[in-house]
């Protein structure tokens, strides 16, 4: 009995192991570039008229996302198993 409940909890640790490597995300900070390319594409593609970005989403300081007049949200994310790219911003 004991046996059956042990390996049953490995069991569950294992695929709560592998589900968290496959699935959990983070958040992927965003350049302002990329979130006015991301906007534009919104306004294509769906046919939105806002004439701006209602707020932005930040998370420690970086922008991570867009609210859209319109209640279109977009908040960029990615796997935790990924590789986080540098984020360079031009200084003018």
């Amino acid at each position: 009995m004991v046996e059956l409940l042990m390996i049953s909890l490995w069991f569950a640790l294992g695929a709560y192991g592998i589900w968290y490597i496959c699935k959990a995300k983070t958040y992927q900070p965003l350049t302002p570039n990329e979130i006015i390319w991301t906007w534009e594409l919104h306004k294509r593609k769906t046919g939105c008229n806002a004439s701006q970005i209602h707020s932005l989403s930040a998370e420690d300081g970086k922008h991570i996302g867009f609210k859209c007049d319109c209640g279109y949200e977009f908040i960029q994310k990615r796997l935790i198993t990924q590789r986080v790219r540098a984020t360079r911003f031009k200084s003018d």
